[in-house]
């Protein structure tokens, strides 16, 4: 454990000083010292979101039966928005697969990698912006957010996407 001193606790950064982080309760029991967990995003439509109204939600029905999807963050940057062949736009999260969501911009947000493992969300100029959490003031055009796990990027009329850090890296699904 002499090696411990310089790193940080993959939730809340603060500095690990034993088994458990001293102010949130992550536990490192079970974790390889330094291997930065596996990041998902879970995408599905938000009922209290679209109630809210954030996204013009009163001109659209809210879908039903739809099941979250769950996608693993890889890379430098996972690019959020809607897929168009004309203009040869191909994001890692898709939310032009039904329920399409009719809010989302075609180039709208990015999920960026961070040097410590974790990630930020950068919304990149939408037309109808990104709120995180409950916070219903959208975040500034092309300024990274940090985000941690179990934060909410909700867009669009009905999409949220919750980070989730998964400390034992598993296969993807």
């Amino acid at each position: 454990m002499a090696d411990n001193a310089a790193e940080s606790c993959p939730r809340c950064q603060e500095p690990r000083i034993g088994l458990f982080c001293e102010r949130c309760g992550h536990t490192y029991i079970g974790m390889a010292a330094h291997t930065p967990p596996s990041w998902w995003a879970v995408i599905a439509p938000d009922r209290e979101y679209f109630k809210a109204g954030i996204g013009n939600a009163k001109k659209f029905t809210f879908p039903a039966n739809v099941r979250p999807r769950r996608i693993k963050l890889t890379g430098a940057a996972v690019r959020i928005g809607r897929h168009s062949a004309s203009r040869g736009i191909t994001p890692e999260i898709d939310l032009a697969e039904p329920p399409a969501d009719p809010g989302v911009s075609r180039e709208h947000a990015r999920l960026i990698a961070q040097p410590d493992g974790s990630w930020a969300v950068l919304d990149e100029g939408s037309t109808n912006g990104t709120y995180i959490n409950s916070d219903p003031h959208r975040i500034p055009i092309d300024q990274q957010i940090r985000l941690s796990d179990g934060d909410c990027v909700h867009l669009g009329v009905w999409t949220t996407i919750i980070l989730v850090a998964d400390p034992a890296p598993r296969g993807a699904v």
